[in-house]
């Protein structure tokens, strides 16, 4: 377990380093406060798609750019509420974001195989840490609800 915390800290100090060298607004205000109340697997969740927002590249088509940028404001949206605990928020922000992926995945037939195999990659693993915070936070608050009862 004590290791489990060094990999985790090591993670976490990897992630602030890198958002420090952009000049991402989304990537400076999502890790300037702690998610001391998430499980330190949320945290490393949390921290994946901030960094992967920060680094999402341009493409050559416009309109998946335009999309893409709606997409990344969704996911700052989604990691200040639950850095907030805002739920309704959460949700409205996760119902922006699946329309983006939505868009995004029409507009896929529009570019290079480079740039699709590019934007698939960060696609998939956006999708799938969302979908390990929300399994995460899920087990987290059912964990709570158990030890107070």
């Amino acid at each position: 377990m004590k290791s489990f915390y060094k990999l985790l800290t090591i993670l976490i100090i990897i992630n602030i380093s890198q958002s420090c060298s952009t000049s991402s607004s989304a990537s400076d205000e999502l890790h300037s406060d702690v998610y001391v109340y998430l499980s330190p697997e949320s945290v490393v969740y949390a921290s994946t798609i901030s960094n992967l927002v920060s680094t999402f590249p341009k493409f050559r088509n416009d309109a998946v750019n335009r999309e893409v940028a709606g997409l990344k404001k969704s996911l700052t949206n989604y990691l200040l509420a639950v850095r907030n605990l805002h739920q309704s928020e959460k949700t409205k922000s996760l119902e922006s974001f699946e329309k983006y992926y939505k868009n995004i995945q029409k507009l896929r037939k529009f570019i290079t195989k480079d740039d699709n195999d590019v934007l698939n990659r960060y696609m998939v693993k956006i999708k799938t840490n969302v979908s390990f915070l929300e399994s995460s936070m899920n087990k987290n608050i059912e964990s709570n609800s158990m030890s107070s009862n």
